[in-house]
């Protein structure tokens, strides 16, 4: 059994500014809950993903490896997984931009856990999660409509 994370957010930009801050991965200082360190984000690059589960700067590091990226389609998506074939864990996240008109975005952001441990509600703290995606959300909303 799978579970999911969802949250979506209006955000009084232009799809291609949000996209602009979202695609700079190595300049995610609006961002205190998760950092994506890798060379650049291309599909199947790999790198290191880092978790602030209190957006604290206490962070918890894991493997990812980036999956499809679209510029035309708006889209970064990243995956990572633990035990053999991730049996035990896996998690494809996704970030995906939709122009509303000239000056509104869409931010869909959603994240499907697989594996036994989420099947039995562990290995993360999934309520956190779900409130850290969200907050996310806010504040790349607030970080692109104070530019």
């Amino acid at each position: 059994m799978a579970r999911f994370i969802l949250h979506e957010t209006i955000i009084n930009a232009s799809v291609d500014e949000v996209w602009k801050e979202l695609i700079a991965i190595e300049d995610w200082k609006w961002n205190r809950w998760t950092k994506l360190k890798a060379d650049n984000p291309t599909e199947g690059v790999k790198g290191k993903l880092l978790a602030s589960f209190e957006g604290d700067d206490t962070w918890k590091e894991y493997d990812f490896t980036f999956g499809r990226i679209s510029e035309s389609e708006h889209l970064l998506t990243w995956m990572g997984g633990v035990g053999p074939k991730d049996c035990l864990f896996s998690g494809y996240h996704t970030m995906q931009l939709e122009a509303m008109d000239d000056s509104r975005t869409k931010l869909i952001h959603r994240e499907k856990f697989g594996g036994i441990l989420p099947a039995i509600g562990l290995g993360l703290p999934f309520k956190t999660l779900d409130r850290n995606y969200l907050l996310m959300n806010e504040a790349l909303k607030q970080h692109v409509e104070c530019k």
